[in-house]
């Protein structure tokens, strides 16, 4: 036996009553230890660790066939005023209840908050704060955008934001509660934004997924020139409305099949997803042309289809898109198209083994 050239998994069978310890040597335990062949060499086994952590992304988007890969969208805290935890106090948020603007004057209602604050149009300008379209995290499903949050930033920065709600604060100091003048506060304390906000290009298409375990996703063309992406999102740019919707379906056949196996989702996906999909060989530029054209097909009319519906997770979610003859073509179509190991490979870098379940 070889152990510094091959791998083996040795799997610890003591008798009953007998427990491990930590202390025990090799010696006092090698009797019990039921030792197979790994099946894959040293190189196979740390090949998928490498791909993932060295995976050059103008590379990938190049074996993809795309323009862009963007593992994450923009880092922003502060959007629901904070999680709610033990001793916390929930602040106010970035997401806008309302707003409303007209020649002179721009009235907004912070997320958590009662009280409508109200300023000068030229204070906006001033601070180069603007309301942007979110995409989060929990607005995507499979084919599906549930909604666009619509939030608060400055173009210039958050210390720019910063400066511009303390002045509202001020402004609006006798028209709003204590309670209310401590949640913006406490936003003011906590929240973050990036330097430069750059929204979605009008004149690409994307493919948005999640980034957090079950990276379901959907084909978007941005309809407004304010459109952003939150972190928790990443997305594939194309210059192809077929690319976007093409990838959409792929991303969530993946998810789907991680499901099935039942399968536990690793936390964070990010570039994982996107390299799965080249892994399992289901890359837009190996494709069969015949084929692509009947997935950008079927993903168009699942995109039709798609409940607009909020789910307890993904995996509920993915259950119900299961349920449409179209995705059960578009699965049964790609199982006849991807090779049974790639798959398992690409599976295994975006979820643990079969018969853990999955969440997200």
């Amino acid at each position: 036996m070889r152990w510094d050239t091959e791998l083996y998994v040795a799997r610890l069978r003591l008798p009953k009553g007998q427990r491990y310890s930590r202390s025990l040597s090799l010696a006092e335990i090698e009797g019990y230890l039921d030792v197979t062949g790994y099946g894959k060499s040293y190189e196979e086994y740390v090949n998928l660790a490498l791909l993932t952590f060295t995976e050059d992304l103008d590379a990938l988007k190049e074996k993809l066939c795309v323009l862009k890969i963007h593992p994450m969208g923009l880092f922003i805290r502060g959007i629901y005023g904070g999680e709610e935890k033990k001793g916390a106090k929930k602040y106010a948020g970035l997401a806008l209840i309302d707003y409303s603007q007209d020649s002179v004057s721009f009235e907004f209602k912070l997320y958590n908050t009662e009280k409508t604050l109200v300023v000068p149009l030229d204070l906006l300008k001033y601070y180069g704060v603007r309301v942007f379209k979110m995409l989060y995290v929990g607005e995507v499903n499979p084919f599906r955008i549930i909604r666009y949050i619509n939030v608060l930033l400055s173009e210039r920065g958050e210390e720019k934001l910063k400066q511009f709600l303390r002045e509202a604060l001020e402004l609006n100091k006798r028209n709003i509660s204590p309670e209310t003048q401590k949640k913006i506060e406490g936003l003011i304390a906590e929240l973050q934004q990036p330097d430069e906000i750059k929204p979605l290009d009008v004149n690409r298409y994307y493919t948005v997924f999640r980034s957090d375990r079950v990276f379901t996703a959907c084909a978007l063309k941005p309809e407004d020139e304010n459109i952003i992406v939150h972190s928790q999102v990443g997305f594939i740019e194309s210059e192809s409305e077929k690319k976007a919707y093409y990838y959409a379906a792929i991303f969530n056949y993946l998810a789907f099949k991680a499901v099935e196996h039942g399968r536990a989702f690793i936390r964070h996906q990010f570039r994982k997803a996107p390299i799965a999909v080249y892994v399992a060989g289901l890359s837009w530029c190996t494709m069969d042309d015949s084929v692509r054209e009947e997935v950008v097909k079927l993903s168009k009319e699942l995109h039709r289809k798609a409940p607009k519906k909020e789910y307890p997770n993904q995996r509920v979610a993915l259950k119900d898109i299961a349920r449409l003859p179209e995705f059960r073509e578009l699965v049964e179509m790609l199982d006849s198209k991807v090779n049974r190991e790639k798959l398992e490979e690409a599976l295994n870098i975006v979820s643990g083994t079969p018969g853990t379940s999955a969440k997200g």
